[in-house]
């Protein structure tokens, strides 16, 4: 298992867009960042979205969304990943990812949560 952290960033091109382009980028949206779990196997741990007080593009941090994820390889992030290039519209025209990749810090004495929906042991595995 590998923890995700996807940050995403909107591009100008999506508040350059008309009102009915939007509508079919938040329809590709959906489509993109749904159903992880049945498509890649990725549970998402959590997310936020920052557009009721941030408006504009992100090119950077803060990002607009975040999303935390357990991957069971770092394939499975790839694959959710290249959602964003594929389609009609690629989604990659109006938004911008970055991702980090690692293990919890559990082994720090920080909590994780994700043993409760494994239903497995409460700390990960020391290095």
């Amino acid at each position: 298992m590998i923890r995700a952290l996807i940050c995403v960033g909107v591009l100008p091109t999506f508040f350059a867009a008309s009102l009915e382009e939007r509508k079919v980028v938040f329809e590709r949206c959906r489509e993109v960042f749904g159903g992880w779990k049945e498509r890649y196997g990725v549970d998402v741990i959590a997310s936020l979205d920052d557009d009721q007080v941030q408006i504009g593009p992100t090119f950077t941090y803060p990002w607009s969304m975040y999303v935390l994820c357990d991957a069971p390889d770092r394939e499975a992030v790839i694959r959710v990943v290249n959602g964003l290039r594929e389609g009609d519209p690629p989604l990659f025209k109006y938004m911008k990812l970055e991702v980090r990749m690692g293990r919890p810090a559990s082994g720090l004495g920080l909590p994780d949560e994700s043993w409760r929906r494994r239903g497995g042991s409460e700390t990960s595995e020391e290095p």
